[in-house]
């Protein structure tokens, strides 16, 4: 018993040291979820489609203060818009969540698609950026899942605690911002690739978690030494009564 003590222990300790670790390094976007569904009515963010036999598309949309500027290898129609959070109906900023919904080729045989970078920007009412968070483990290679257009999302991204923590602070001092978003894909092959904005069912995974496990199960050992030692006094006084 002495023995599995110290494992627990020890495996808490590295549980512990290497999520806090991560931790430390993680401050940004994050990917959530495949197949997500839509929890609030989403709201058009961007859409992007390369131009001839590219392969790539970049593109993006922010808040100059007079209104939105859409830049890059956008797709025809208004799609692209900045939206105010305010707007969003959401409680908190770690309920925010950016939808994607891949459209190669209509599902086809396509290669998966590779997100290179998405940045969310938030702009104050003159169009300065006071927040910006980026993809914490990018570039991320996504297969399609739902096939085409009219499709919810195929993948959702959120923001860990830290950029939450952030982007909270900002819409606490000013609660009118906007938000704007940039991203850069390769190996596509159609498109569009659709971003909105939506709400997220519940907190984003964090690392945190499996320090939380490593505590419970030092716990467990400790409730284990306690039932023993418990046992080994009662079966003393049994002996001592015989």
């Amino acid at each position: 018993m002495r023995l599995l003590s110290k494992f627990l222990f020890t495996f808490a300790a590295f549980a512990f040291i290497g999520m806090a670790g991560s931790s430390a390094l993680a401050d940004g976007i994050v990917l959530v979820n495949p197949d997500i569904q839509k929890l609030v009515p989403p709201l058009a963010a961007l859409n992007l489609q390369h131009s001839g036999k590219s392969t790539t598309e970049s593109g993006g949309v922010s808040f100059t203060g007079g209104g939105d500027l859409a830049f890059g290898d956008i797709s025809a129609g208004p799609h692209q818009h900045t939206v105010a959070f305010s707007d969003l109906g959401l409680g908190r900023a770690n309920d925010l969540q950016v939808l994607l919904n891949i459209n190669e080729a209509n599902g086809g045989n396509k290669m998966p698609i590779t997100i290179d970078s998405l940045i969310l920007t938030a702009y104050d009412k003159n169009g300065n950026s006071v927040f910006s968070a980026s993809l914490v483990d990018g570039p991320v290679t996504l297969d399609q899942f739902k096939h085409g257009q009219g499709a919810n999302s195929d993948y959702a991204f959120g923001l860990d605690s830290e950029a939450a923590a952030r982007l909270q602070a900002a819409i606490d001092q000013d609660p009118t911002l906007r938000l704007g978003l940039t991203a850069s894909l390769s190996n596509v092959n159609g498109g569009p690739e659709r971003f909105k904005y939506a709400g997220n069912a519940g907190p984003v995974p964090e690392p945190a978690t499996m320090v939380l496990f490593g505590t419970s199960l030092a716990g467990l050992a400790s409730v284990v030494r306690r039932r023993r030692k418990a046992a080994a006094i009662k079966a003393a006084i049994e002996t001592d009564v015989n």
